[in-house]
């Protein structure tokens, strides 16, 4: 039975907490262990710049579940997944270039590369399901293109990308000699059925694909800062921002190789299933929302946000979600952080959202949906 932790910080007495996606899942117990017995083993020193032999082993062997067969040589740890995306963005990134991402995609997409004078170009995915046109993505590739970012599962639309879309993104990178960097955070939450697929193990494209993988998520350890990034042959250079990234806690690398490692086999299969169940009930949520008056939201595929649509009240989105912490003691984030409203204004389709995290059990998340009603029939 996985067990459930407080320890939430910044949340004010009685304050339901969705802002962001840190669950409120304890660590499972053999890599809580795991991190415990490195600490009384002494492995508190200095890791290797690009992380100690056994995560980067335990990183490269398990990633082969999706097809894609890596070197230990070509993985580099990371303290948390920003540290993971900031050393390709920063390091490929010229100023002039353009980036295209889908719209909604996380907000670090967005903000980054325009601090280093780069375009970010979106791409709009579209309801039902937020899925998107081919047709739509070769209509904004340009020879200042350089790069895609691609979320898979999305945050915060919750979408598992399809063969046929993934197949077809390839081709366009391919023809247009983009690198593509996949953030795979969410990939072990995956629901009804449905499988995640690896973009680089499609042809051609393990060669311009740049891996980002996180443990924070998939081990409920968000605080403890661990993530891998997986470079093919020819990405050197963007090793080079290793100072802004590098050395994750020693102890923390060990408990996650025990945790990667876990992932392939029973007890931590096991574990990962209850954890995916438990998001699954969660995604009551969504129909608990859409049921209410002036409120849309699907119910997702993956990873575990909700993105409903609140444009009907006509309630400028961070003024929506200010006043419904003061009066109903409920946070949730600005959904159109998630996205190209900065640069597309009402015309992103990320206009208009929120972006709860379900990161509470359902008993917590019924009490929710009942606070925004009650919200939104004073506005």
């Amino acid at each position: 039975m996985i067990e459930r932790s407080p320890k939430h910080y910044s949340v004010g007495p009685g304050v339901i907490y969705l802002a962001g996606g840190d669950p409120n899942l304890a660590t499972p117990p053999h890599i809580r262990d795991a991190a415990i017995k490195a600490i009384i083993e002494g492995y508190t020193h200095y890791a290797p710049t690009e992380g100690i032999p056994e995560v980067r082993e335990a990183v490269a062997r398990y990633y082969k579940k999706f097809g894609v067969d890596y070197d230990a040589s070509q993985v580099f740890m990371t303290a948390g997944g920003s540290a993971a995306l900031h050393m390709p963005i920063s390091t490929l990134l010229k100023p002039g270039d353009e980036v295209l991402t889908f719209d909604p995609s996380y907000a670090h997409y967005y903000d980054e590369p325009p601090t280093l004078g780069a375009k970010v170009v979106p791409v709009p995915l579209t309801e039902p399901g937020y899925h998107f046109d081919p047709e739509e993505l070769k209509k904004r590739v340009t020879n200042k293109s350089k790069l895609f970012i691609l979320c898979n599962p999305n945050n915060p639309t919750g979408t598992v990308f399809t063969k046929d879309e993934l197949k077809a993104l390839a081709d366009i990178a391919i023809e247009n000699d983009l690198t593509v960097i996949t953030d795979e955070f969410y990939c072990e939450f995956v629901y009804d059925g449905k499988e995640h697929i690896a973009l680089s193990s499609l042809d051609g494209m393990k060669e311009r694909t740049i891996v980002i993988l996180g443990g924070t998520k998939c081990f409920t350890f968000t605080g403890w800062r661990l993530a891998a990034m997986i470079t093919p042959p020819g990405y050197e250079k963007v090793r080079a921002a290793r100072y802004a990234a590098c050395r994750p806690a020693t102890f923390v690398q060990v408990a996650g190789a025990v945790g990667f490692n876990g992932l392939l086999e029973p007890y931590g299969k096991g574990i990962m299933k209850e954890i995916r169940e438990i998001y699954s009930e969660r995604r009551l949520f969504c129909k608990l929302l859409d049921e209410i008056d002036g409120i849309s939201c699907h119910t997702f595929e993956g990873s575990f946000y909700a993105y409903p649509d609140v444009s009907s009240f006509g309630v400028p989105t961070q003024k929506f979600v200010d006043d419904l912490l003061e009066k109903e003691k409920v946070h949730l984030a600005d959904g159109e952080r998630f996205g190209g409203v900065g640069v597309l204004g009402k015309e992103s389709p990320a206009y208009g959202h929120l972006r709860p995290a379900l990161v509470q059990d359902v008993d917590v998340l019924e009490e929710t949906a009942n606070r925004i009603e009650r919200f939104v029939k004073t506005l």
